[in-house]
């Protein structure tokens, strides 16, 4: 599937013969919720003859008002475009987050950010808000909507199995804990994190089990710990973000393995990292992007009092590790 990206400011010109069924929001993750209104966009869109658009904001609201506060996304922008694309999105829009948009009232971000859009169906949770301070709901944008022809669609939303609404913030609090499943199961698939493969100190070299490292400064870290991983390698094209458009590859290579995310206390405190070895794999990568697939927690990072100690562990959680993927 081919998907058009565009980047967005306002007073930018607006888009030329185009007809939106939209949806808007910040879309961390792509959980269930938000992927019940890229469904109900489609469908809407199937019969309406319009296309498919997931309007996004870019940096997150939340980073823009706390530029100091530590990682807590759930995906960067490639892979969240990719997982965007995967269910139905044909045009992703991302806005810039900035003064000018941020100090719009409800009516003016209609008039000047959904109308130049070409939104003529826009679909959102029944919880979403606009303009300055929040203060627009979708009753009022219904209303507000009517002046530009733009139809309205408020769909309820998301519960998980135990009737509690389905968040980013419920997906953030699942990873943090080690609750791999909980996360699976509100995200409709297994957590994924992804990074530029960097160069180490090569002690996973020494330690017999060669690893690649990337930093996780961005996302929202997961419980400290190893992982059963199931990993891809993405081809460089993939790696641009400032394109028109997005092929992605489904035929990449799954690689097995396990990973450390940490700090490494045994051999040393720094940055937090996740360290990925590969199994059955020897081949150079470095900056080249690797995409993580968290498939179990399988224990918590700790200390060891010793490199024989930890490499003897090392060996009990790569096999652990094994045996979960093969089952």
């Amino acid at each position: 599937m081919t998907t058009k990206i565009v980047y967005w400011s306002i007073r930018d010109a607006p888009l030329k013969d185009i007809s939106l069924t939209a949806v808007i929001g910040n879309f961390d993750g792509v959980h269930l919720g938000h992927q019940k209104l890229i469904s109900t966009a489609g469908r809407f869109a199937k019969s309406n003859g319009t296309q498919v658009a997931v309007v996004t904001f870019d940096p997150h609201p939340r980073r823009y008002f706390r530029k100091n506060e530590p990682g807590f996304l759930l995906s960067d922008m490639i892979e969240k475009n990719r997982v965007l694309s995967l269910h139905g999105a044909e045009i992703i829009i991302h806005i810039s987050f900035n003064d000018a948009l941020r100090q719009l009232s409800p009516a003016q971000f209609v008039s000047e950010v959904l109308h130049p859009l070409g939104v003529s169906h826009l679909i959102a949770g029944t919880d979403f808000s606009f303009g300055r301070g929040r203060a627009g709901d979708m009753p009022l944008l219904s209303k507000l909507g009517k002046n530009y022809k733009i139809k309205t669609t408020a769909v309820s939303l998301q519960l998980d199995n135990k009737s509690a609404i389905i968040s980013s913030s419920r997906v953030r609090a699942a990873l943090q804990a080690g609750r791999i499943d909980d996360a699976k199961e509100m995200l409709g698939r297994t957590p994924t994190i992804c990074g530029t493969i960097e160069h180490g100190d090569k002690r996973g070299r020494l330690l017999e089990f060669p690893t690649a490292n990337f930093s996780l400064k961005n996302y929202q870290v997961p419980a400290y710990g190893v992982y059963a991983v199931t990993a891809t390698i993405e081809k460089k094209h993939e790696l641009i973000h400032n394109i028109s458009e997005i092929f992605y590859d489904k035929d990449l290579s799954v690689f097995k393995g396990v990973a450390n995310i940490g700090i490494r206390p045994t051999i040393g405190g720094r940055a937090v990292m996740a360290e990925v070895h590969l199994f059955d794999f020897d081949e150079d990568i470095y900056g080249a992007r690797l995409c993580v697939n968290l498939h179990c927690y399988i224990r918590g990072e700790r200390k060891f009092d010793s490199i024989d100690m930890l490499k003897s562990q090392i060996s009990k959680d790569a096999d652990a590790a094994r045996k979960i993927l093969a089952e």
